[in-house]
């Protein structure tokens, strides 16, 4: 049976309706579809009749064999595998096959095992019912990621923390901070991310009351909860760190270090003046950047980027370049 864009998509979302394990009704599930749009201007939902809806979970069960049953004690419908995917073979066009290969290498060089293995023998299913030939695209293999590479993640741990941040489950964690401290933590994973090849979930913590940013690498145990909690775009839509914020940054860099600001700018709103006295040097204005993070990139750039405001910022860096000639005076030559 081929489906209509609208119907897959109606499919889809009756499917994450139910993965967020809140036992939805039918007049739920409705209520969501009319607040969902299907089409790229956004100008058509999903709207459905209670009658589309059953018919639909009807075809989910049948046809695709979804585990959807309805919960008596609940008064909703649930999914007994939340794990379960919805795979639908579809017509892929050549745009969209040629995205698909970017985002497999992208896949491949960024995500961890269980779930690289799993995205890159879905797209290869994909792309080979729908174009053999692309498959074996020789244009993705001149892609490379030199610095995309991600640190050692266990995969049962991944695994677990993933499952728990797509289904809304609560989490129990072992968690080991920088100081080598193990603590119990029970935590609400509302956003994962990857941030300098380091993989992030961004959690409300209960012991502590607060959102807080933990590495996954960084996790020695990871077990599923049993209640599920309600993703807070307070949370998910504001990523922090502990980091401390300086403001008003303005910096002068030689016009060797221009390509690597403009592709790694220090802030998505900094604005460089071209026009300076000196031709060799331009100014960079920055709204606000983490200390933890400006003053290692200031330095590493050896001179090539001074600190003209705040004072504040040019003392850290000041005080950061001292301590290092001072550790490194102290180091004696190795004894061969």
């Amino acid at each position: 049976m081929e489906l209509t864009q609208k119907q897959l998509k109606r499919l889809l979302k009756i499917i994450e309706i139910m993965r967020r394990g809140r036992y939805p009704t039918i007049t739920d599930i409705r209520r969501e579809l009319e607040h969902t749009t299907y089409d790229l201007t956004e100008q058509h939902n999903l709207e459905a009749s209670r009658y589309t809806v059953m018919r639909d979970i009807k075809l989910l069960k049948q046809t695709y064999r979804c585990p959807i049953e309805f919960n008596v004690a609940q008064q909703g419908y649930e999914l007994t595998d939340p794990a379960w995917d919805f795979v639908y073979p579809v017509t892929l066009n050549e745009t969209e096959m040629m995205a698909m290969q970017i985002g497999r290498r992208v896949c491949e060089n960024v995500f961890p095992e269980p779930l690289r293995s799993n995205i890159l023998n879905t797209v290869d299913y994909l792309l080979n019912v729908g174009n053999p030939e692309m498959a074996s695209a020789s244009f993705v293999k001149q892609m490379h990621f030199i610095s995309a590479k991600t640190g050692k993640v266990d995969k049962d741990i991944f695994s677990t923390v993933f499952l728990a941040w797509r289904n809304h489950r609560m989490l129990s964690i072992l968690y080991k901070n920088n100081k080598d401290e193990i603590t119990q933590r029970i935590i609400e994973p509302h956003a994962l991310f990857f941030r300098n090849s380091t993989w992030y979930i961004q959690a409300f913590c209960h012991e502590r009351k607060k959102r807080l940013s933990f590495m996954i690498h960084r996790i020695q145990r990871a077990e599923l909860g049993d209640d599920n909690f309600v993703p807070n775009p307070e949370i998910y839509e504001h990523i922090s760190f502990d980091f401390t914020l300086i403001k008003n940054i303005v910096l002068r860099f030689h016009k060797s270090v221009h390509d690597d600001i403009f592709a790694n700018p220090f802030h998505e709103a900094q604005e460089i003046l071209w026009e300076t006295e000196d031709p060799l040097y331009k100014i960079v204005k920055i709204p606000e950047a983490e200390e933890q993070i400006i003053v290692p990139r200031i330095m590493a750039k050896m001179g090539s980027i001074t600190v003209i405001e705040p004072a504040e910022l040019r003392q850290k860096v000041i005080d950061a370049a001292t301590s290092l000639i001072a550790a490194q005076q102290k180091e004696k030559p190795s004894i061969q």
